[in-house]
């Protein structure tokens, strides 16, 4: 039986936000849904979800703000949460739903799902699964921590760890780095986050089909030292990340005959 005595103000945008309206919705009557936060509500409880600004102190002290955030909180606070955790590599990644704070994602978490890194999925998969869970369990989440049956687990600050926003130039391939990062920015960096890019003679080049060869000999990174059927052959710190399928600033695919053995990429 749904609550129609708990008024439930809920505010974002995008994907996160869709979702946590149909979680919330499975449990409660009465959601007032805001794209924009409303400074002078006082008193109410107020979900977060896909919401960027920095919340006023005045609304955080003055009602319930309850977060909704993708990643194993004390973790990965800040933005691209679910990005970095699959740059690094984690063992394991997930989501937290917390008390909200004056400080980025700090303050008392009521409930955190928690997945293996199988290093197969992508972020969008990962988020897809969250974005799932949300809609499915979010509003008992928010039931059973108003009705006094959540036992609060801590967001410890020495455990801590604080992203950033990405920015356009953080998909730009590093080749520098070795075969196991490789893998995990291209499983990370996928539609609807901008995708890997090269620059060649001036001009960006999207990377969107890639393959790995894990031989290693010293030679110069970032170079075409190989170009056949399999594509283009640019060495890694410990190996090679074969290019299958680039294009250009239109979205189409452009031929291997346009770029050279000898030259590097990104200079």
């Amino acid at each position: 039986m749904k609550d129609a005595t708990q008024k439930i103000y809920l505010v974002g945008e995008g994907w996160g936000y869709e979702c946590a309206l149909k979680g919330l919705q499975l449990v409660y009557e009465d959601i007032i849904g805001m794209s924009s936060l409303d400074c002078s509500v006082r008193g109410a409880v107020i979900v977060f979800d896909g919401y960027k600004p920095i919340v006023p102190h005045d609304v955080i002290v003055g009602n319930t703000c309850i977060n909704v955030h993708y990643s194993l909180l004390p973790k990965y606070r800040g933005l691209h949460s679910t990005v970095w955790a699959i740059l690094n590599d984690e063992d394991y990644i997930g989501l937290s739903v917390h008390i909200m704070t004056d400080n980025i994602d700090e303050g008392p978490i009521l409930h955190q799902y928690k997945v293996k890194n199988d290093r197969i999925r992508t972020s969008r998969e990962y988020i897809e699964f969250y974005n799932n869970y949300i809609s499915q369990n979010l509003g008992n989440i928010i039931r059973d921590y108003l009705s006094g049956n959540t036992h609060l687990i801590p967001n410890d600050k020495d455990q801590a760890t604080w992203v950033g926003r990405r920015t356009h130039q953080d998909c730009r391939i590093d080749f520098t780095k070795d075969l196991s990062y490789q893998k995990c920015f291209f499983r990370a960096l996928v539609d609807p986050y901008p995708l890997p890019f090269v620059e060649y003679k001036g001009d960006e080049f999207i990377v969107t089909k890639v393959d790995f060869h894990p031989r290693n000999v010293e030679t110069h990174l970032g170079r075409i030292l190989n170009i056949d059927e399999d594509g283009l052959w640019v060495k890694v710190k410990d190996g090679y990340l074969i290019i299958k399928e680039i294009r250009d600033s239109t979205n189409t695919i452009v031929d291997f005959n346009k770029f050279r053995i000898g030259q590097f990429f990104n200079r």
